[in-house]
């Protein structure tokens, strides 16, 4: 063979080459994946475009750099990534986290699979990779919110003595099937003991359905109780469920259960007491078997007596009441409560959870918190918001006092002698103003006419502030 017939073999021969190499280049740029190719020291010899967006390195700097480089911090991977080595000769499939140029760390999937020679020794690795990011972060936030949606004991946090009281109680109560009055001051954290008791009770794997009795306007309450049928009255435009049919099999949790007109408590107590009930515009029957978990933060065996609640409704729900303590006789719970809130709003913020020292929880601790566990979440928050450099700077409101709605009784006491006043003194002054209020307003706490709003408190604030001055209402 000529000369110059070899050499013509040998232009071809490369141009076939070249054109298949320009082939499969073109090919792996194209790919969706990240593809690198290393020769046995896991040096990058080639990386598609893909790696370069990935990574955010230019392709001279990945050039003969070791993927090693790539996959140093594995601290946050899985257990099962933990047990796999994806720098090992066998074919490898993990996920892990890749360190970018800008030092953001970005959830992988690598597939490592080893290329040998004639010999079958390993002379390089073509290693493929995906960013998994959005489904990492979907995942996690999927954990969160269970977390916080699971209702368990450990929401109600705390180890106050009156804390561990309700506890026992719904580890008491939750495994029976009698009815629940959850009592307490609005934010101490009803819902949570509502939840607490449908989770460890058998109805937990059904639904617990929660109204607002509050809310619900008064031309609204049968159909929202009970449902009604398609024509049952204007705007009724199909047939619609009632919480009752909801909560079949489950728990109906009743919050602000005082708010239920007068003239609709007795077919709630029918339900109750047979477990029977007609939708509105609709002759048939129903049966139904809900448990029912009612709350308030008012004094139901006072407005059963005063005739503004049904006392057989009032004995039907209040089978095993439960007391719910206000955060101010719970004071040593302030500092563990402040601690779940402030993990909690870093979590949500995206920071780091900022140090609670021990002068924070003291200044917590000495605040009257009228607006309990609620007004400490929220006074947290803010609080976690505005941190600067780790820092807490709580910016509590004034302490919530009794106005002075009357001119306090004259006494010829010298300021000497104001400065000395003993705590009896000072309780009896408060008590004195408060039942002025009270049989001013004929001993109504509730309302725009009520003592309450004359004093300028909340009337859960007053109702908690007669129960601590033992102030009974006054038979006529």
């Amino acid at each position: 063979m000529s000369a110059t017939t070899l050499s013509s073999l040998r232009d071809y021969a490369q141009g076939a080459l070249a054109e298949r190499e320009a082939f499969y280049r073109t090919v792996l740029e194209s790919l969706a994946e990240a593809v690198i190719i290393t020769d046995a020291e896991w040096r990058v010899c080639y990386a598609n475009r893909m790696v370069v967006e990935l990574t955010g390195y230019p392709l001279e700097e990945l050039l003969g750099t070791t993927v090693h480089d790539l996959l140093k911090p594995l601290a946050h991977s899985t257990s099962q990534c933990r047990a796999q080595d994806p720098l090992s000769p066998r074919p490898e499939s993990v996920q892990l986290e890749m360190l970018r140029k800008d030092g953001q760390l970005h959830w992988m999937h690598l597939q490592a699979v080893p290329f040998r020679n004639t010999q079958g020794e390993i002379i390089g690795r073509v290693a493929a990779f995906s960013c998994i990011e959005r489904q990492k972060n979907l995942e996690a936030e999927n954990e969160l919110l269970q977390d916080e949606l699971r209702p368990r004991f450990d929401s109600l946090v705390g180890q106050s003595p009156v804390l561990q009281k309700v506890m026992s109680q719904i580890a008491t109560v939750a495994p029976t099937e009698a009815n629940v009055l959850v009592l307490g001051e609005s934010g101490t954290g009803k819902e949570l003991v509502a939840r607490a008791i449908h989770e460890h009770s058998p109805r937990k794997e059904r639904s617990l359905v929660r109204v607002n009795c509050a809310s619900i306007p008064k031309d609204l309450f049968e159909s929202e109780f009970f449902g009604h049928v398609r024509g049952a009255f204007t705007g009724a435009i199909k047939d619609r469920l009632g919480r009752f049919e909801l909560a079949d099999g489950g728990t109906l949790f009743l919050d602000e259960v005082g708010e239920i007109p007068l003239d609709l408590q007795s077919k709630l107590l029918r339900v109750l007491q047979e477990g029977q009930f007609e939708r509105l515009g609709d002759d048939r029957t129903r049966t139904v078997k809900v448990r029912i978990v009612a709350a308030t933060n008012r004094d139901l065996a006072a407005e059963a007596r005063a005739g503004r609640f049904r006392l057989d409704l009032y004995y039907r729900l209040s089978v095993f009441p439960i007391e719910v303590p206000p955060l101010r006789d719970r004071r040593e719970d302030v500092g563990l409560l402040a601690e779940h809130f402030l993990r909690q709003a870093a979590r949500r913020l995206g920071v780091s959870t900022p140090r609670l020292t021990r002068l924070n929880v003291q200044e917590l601790q000495n605040y009257d918190w009228p607006g309990n566990v609620r007004e400490l979440q929220n006074v947290i928050e803010r609080t976690a918001i505005l941190a600067r450099g780790g820092r807490l700077q709580f910016d509590l409101p004034q302490r919530v006092t009794p106005a002075r709605s009357a001119p306090l009784p004259a006494t010829a006491a010298t300021d000497e002698d104001e400065e000395h006043l003993s705590l009896d003194e000072l309780v009896g002054r408060e008590r004195e103003i408060v039942l002025k209020a009270l049989r001013r307003q004929n001993w109504k706490i509730y309302g725009p006419d009520g003592a309450a709003a004359l004093l300028r408190v909340k009337p859960t604030t007053l109702a908690s502030m007669m129960k601590r001055l033992r102030i009974e209402k006054e038979r006529s």
